[in-house]
């Protein structure tokens, strides 16, 4: 029973997880194109 809950809390956590980190590094790219786009 505990690794059917298990896989299914992986199932649950594993792509939200992902979809932050994604977002995360996608923010930090965009920061780093704007700051060269933008004259200082």
């Amino acid at each position: 029973m505990k690794s059917r809950i298990f896989k299914a809390l992986l199932a649950i956590v594993v792509p939200i997880a992902i979809d932050f980190i994604v977002k995360k590094v996608s923010e930090k790219l965009n920061e780093k194109k704007d700051e060269k786009q933008l004259p200082a």
